[in-house]
């Protein structure tokens, strides 16, 4: 009965680290690999924060890669047609190359890394240095969701991820007021899509509080290196 019992903890908590990887190493990636359009308010936001723009960098796929040289381009140059690159062929010449206004600088779209979207929402609330917090997020989501797949360290990631579920919840919810609501009032159409994500949050919270209290299980690489049925991933290796 007791081996049951362990088998199926350990079955739960592999089918919890599944949906975990699932829910966040996509998001992970949208924001590492692929590169956002930010115009107006949002570029000119972001210019004072110090991000630059990734020109010469495109959308491939899933991901990201560096412009060829023998992309098709307007001028036939060879070269990508962009301003700043219009810019360093004038200096490369010997001219002046022509200063930008600040209010035309700020009206030009800003292509940097999608990351930057979670930039843009701490720099909304207050946050210091947002864009090191977006980078952070970022690295739980990505790696902290893949290692968390294969079982290492996991207490580590899993508690990164707990604090940015209960963020996640408090952030997409407009107020805990509709989020109480939305759960009790089942029939109300207006309320469908709120109550969807208010469970959904609830439970990613849990998934990953449960492995940040019970460990990864046996069925880890935690359970392999540091024994005790895999709770010891961060903790150093605790025996059951």
């Amino acid at each position: 009965m007791k081996k049951t019992s362990q088998r199926a903890t350990t079955f739960v908590q592999l089918l919890a680290r599944i949906v975990l990887f699932l829910a966040f190493v996509p998001t992970g990636w949208h924001h590492a690999m692929h590169i956002g359009n930010f115009s107006g308010e949002a570029g000119a936001r972001l210019r004072e924060l110090g991000i630059v723009s990734m020109q010469g960098w495109t959308e491939h796929g899933t991901g990201m890669q560096r412009t060829s040289a023998d992309s098709p381009t307007e001028d036939g140059t060879g070269m990508p047609r962009t301003d700043a690159l219009v810019f360093v062929r004038v200096a490369r010449q010997g001219g002046e190359a022509p200063s930008i206004p600040t209010d035309a600088a700020n009206a030009m779209d800003l292509n940097t890394r999608s990351l930057h979207e979670l930039t843009l929402v701490f720099d909304t609330h207050g946050l210091p240095r947002p864009e090191i917090w977006a980078w952070t997020v970022t690295a739980f989501e990505l790696f902290g969701g893949s290692l968390i797949l294969l079982g290492l360290f996991t207490r580590l990631w899993a508690m990164g991820l707990t604090v940015w579920a209960i963020a996640l919840l408090l952030l997409n919810t407009p107020s805990g007021a509709i989020a109480w609501d939305s759960i009790w009032q089942t029939t109300d159409p207006n309320l469908a899509a709120v109550r969807t994500l208010v469970l959904m949050q609830l439970s990613l919270i849990v998934l990953a509080a449960s492995l940040l209290l019970t460990g990864a299980g046996k069925l880890s690489l935690d359970g392999v290196i540091f024994g005790g049925g895999g709770k010891g991933g961060g903790k150093g290796g605790e025996k059951e």
